[in-house]
């Protein structure tokens, strides 16, 4: 049995044994490394560091850091901090590691197999994957990591076939992925175990599921104790099962369509940019034209993996799928099925390399070495080299792109992707730094926490991010630490993809319209999509909140011949910028308004901004037209009082931060009145005018 396999082991193009698995290795390091020299993440890998240097300080995965993801990504990189020092290298070279693992891993899979000749070709489809599928594959990320762990267990399988102790490592390796992706350990278990079980023979097939199932509970056992020892074990099981089940499924991004070919869904086109290739958007950006060469890429790329599933199944049925071919479809249907729901092209990167790889291995049945056809070999070795080829080309073209390093010390990678190589971001982190000592607390409101380990700051909250649909389970802790937070990060435009951070958290957005405004020294332009906001003196306890009563409101527009009617319906979901809700007034020729009956209190105060030039909702972009003026009126029972106008600049440097809109409603105190938020303009032949409030509301003065 063992002389074959050396034979097969020899005919490689490289003689010795570890000889060509070492080398594909270290080309994967080497692309792997090049791409981990690039573009920051602020979020999946944000998230990953920043809970990794508080394990570092002392703290408590779960019980002081809530996460709903598997511990091992987190838990391997503070131990790796503990060695080598709480740095972003640490991380990119921890993932570099995986990814030649992997790469050497799958080599010798599919040589072990007996198409050694597709040895090559299926490692170079990988080894060059983070360049073609730049950035994704470049991220300290756990579905990253699952992913090569899942071509090593490929490996293991290819071994355990044949041994009871390589059984036990392939079932050790199946926790080990459950550890870095509950989903993933489990979708790939099920039809790992089932292969190994069917190529095992007949006599040995328990005694090899046993020896699994023996690898795979010392794992969980460990781990259960271990977090037992600190105990964190009910944290543990609450994090990881708990949780996610209460989240459920928020993600409301639409389906990419692939029928008709060449046409897209409008609200898929509206959204294309997370769909397409990103190689595409970095060359064209977010406004390029999507013509029907690009959408057919696009579409053919999403049905890939299922095509190539599916071919799998009847390569199986009909007999000659080879024993790398077996373990790497399981590899395959895990990440295919990592796909959907969530159909965006950073779920899809991890399973285009295995339906290519496993295109490769159905291409031919394993053949005794002696008897490999050399044009067999030829067509291999062309595939590798253009690979390899193609990918340096790629790699030329992507460092050509690359900005210079401006996240600051802790984030030393060059930006490629264009929101990254906007002033943002960097704005907000030296901002930060330059008013912070190491160790103050911020809070970072959404999904930017890469912003805790650039500035060295310390976040308050348990929260690296908004966990969606757990409201009432973050706004006490989240309000509780902001009562000694200073500086305040806040992702200024909302994800209308998935949800308002006004509506998932409420009341943390209403407290810090209260307390928080943007500091007059923050520079704001129009790249000002995340900004900081600093604490101010209490604007007072809100009464009424006009942005909720909205749908209470009689909205009208003003005609030409200057008669009211009823307004036609308005976006009801517009973005929050700068801490403001927008509550939108449609215009008519000469303008528009809203009419609320409201109880005023005593010590009343209007108070909203104005002037705010550009706003989005989830399909439409607007700009604020020129020659508006906002006015506020109240009917206390003997018609409209004016209370205060305001005219907005139309200056070419306005419009870049609201302006404060106060009035004293104090002599209306303890009535039931009507107010009037009204917007005058000359006459338009647009139908599509809007202008807008921000946050207004009623408020009651605080007392000094």
């Amino acid at each position: 049995m063992n002389r074959p396999n050396r034979e097969i082991t020899a005919s490689g193009l490289f003689g010795h044994p570890i000889a060509a698995p070492l080398l594909w290795g270290l080309a994967a390091a080497a692309f792997g490394g090049f791409t981990a020299r690039l573009d920051p993440n602020v979020l999946e890998e944000g998230i990953i560091l920043h809970t990794a240097e508080r394990m570092l300080a002392g703290e408590h995965l779960y019980r002081d850091v809530i996460v709903h993801t598997a511990p091992l990504p987190y838990e391997l990189l503070a131990a790796c901090f503990r060695l080598f020092g709480a740095e972003m290298w640490v991380a990119r070279a921890l993932l570099v590691c995986f990814q030649a693992l992997g790469v050497s891993a799958l080599f010798a899979a599919v040589r072990r197999s007996g198409t050694p000749d597709l040895a090559h070709p299926a490692a170079a489809i990988v080894a060059t994957a983070p360049v073609f599928l730049f950035p994704q594959l470049s991220n300290y990320y756990y579905t990253t990591i699952a992913f090569y762990l899942t071509l090593i267990a490929a490996y293991l399988g290819t071994r355990a076939v044949a041994s009871q102790g390589w059984a036990v490592s392939a079932g050790a390796m199946l926790s080990v992925i459950a550890l870095c992706k509950q989903t993933t350990g489990v979708v790939f278990a099920i039809p790992f175990v089932t292969v190994l079980v069917c190529l095992t023979p007949h006599s040995e097939r328990s005694r090899r599921a046993a020896a699994v199932l023996l690898g795979g509970a010392a794992i969980a056992v460990f781990t259960l104790g271990l977090y037992a020892i600190r105990g964190d074990l009910a944290e543990l099981i609450f994090g990881i099962v708990e949780l996610p089940l209460s989240m459920g499924s928020t993600y409301r991004a639409p389906y990419l369509n692939v029928w008709p070919p060449g046409e897209l869904a409008p609200d898929v086109r509206e959204n294309w940019v997370m769909y397409v290739p990103s190689l595409y958007y970095l060359k064209h950006g977010l406004f390029a034209t999507l013509g029907q060469p690009i959408i057919w890429t696009t579409q053919l790329l999403y049905v890939l993996p299922f095509c190539v599933v599916a071919a799998t199944l009847v390569r199986a049925w009909r007999g000659g799928l080879t024993t790398a071919g077996w373990f790497h479809g399981a590899v395959l249907l895990a990440m295919t099925l990592n796909v959907y729901p969530r159909s965006s092209w950073g779920h899809l990167v991890v399973a285009l390399p295995p339906s290519l790889v496993q295109l490769a291995l159905l291409a031919r049945r394993a053949e005794p070495a002696g008897h490999t056809r050399k044009w067999g070999r030829a067509l291999a070795a062309s595939l590798a080299f253009g690979c390899v080829a193609a990918a340096t080309a790629t790699a030329a073209w992507i460092e050509g792109q690359a900005g210079p390093a401006t996240f600051g010390p802790r984030v030393p990678v060059r930006p490629v992707s264009r929101a990254y190589k906007q002033p943002g971001i960097p704005r907000v982190i030296h901002y930060i730094q330059n008013r912070t000592r190491p160790g103050d607390p911020i809070f970072v409101t959404r999904q930017e926490p890469l912003i805790y380990f650039a500035t060295r700051t310390r976040n308050p909250t348990p929260f690296g991010g908004v966990l969606p649909g757990l409201r009432s389970f973050q706004e006490p802790r989240i309000l509780a630490a902001l009562e000694d937070t200073r500086y305040v990060v806040m992702s200024d435009i909302d994800q209308p993809l998935y949800t308002y951070y006004g509506e998932e958290l409420p009341g943390v957005q209403r407290y810090l319209e209260r307390h928080y405004s943007v500091p007059a020294d923050f520079v704001l332009d129009d790249y000002s999509w995340i900004v900081v906001v600093g604490r101010r003196p209490d604007r007072g306890e809100t009464v009424i909140d006009l942005v909720d009563e909205r749908d209470r409101g009689n909205a009208w527009i003003r005609d030409r011949d200057r008669q009211t009617r009823p307004a036609a319906g308005t976006p009801q979901h517009l973005a929050a910028r700068q801490l403001n809700r927008p509550l939108p007034i449609a215009l008519g020729s000469r303008g528009g308004g809203i009419d609320f009956e409201v109880d005023l209190p005593a010590n009343a105060v209007f108070q909203a901004g104005v002037g705010y030039r550009g706003l989005v909702s989830i399909d439409h972009q607007y700009i604020h037209p020129n020659g508006i003026t906002l006015s506020l009126s109240v009917d206390a029972g003997n018609g409209f009082e004016p209370v205060r106008s305001l005219r907005i600049d139309d200056g070419p440097r306005s419009g870049r931060r609201w302006v404060a809109f106060e009035a004293d409603l104090q002599e209306f105190g303890d009535q039931h009145v009507t107010i009037r938020l009204e917007a005058q303009c000359d006459p338009s032949a647009d139908p599509e005018r809007l202008t807008w409030w921000g946050s207004p509301r009623i408020a009651r003065r605080p007392l000094d």
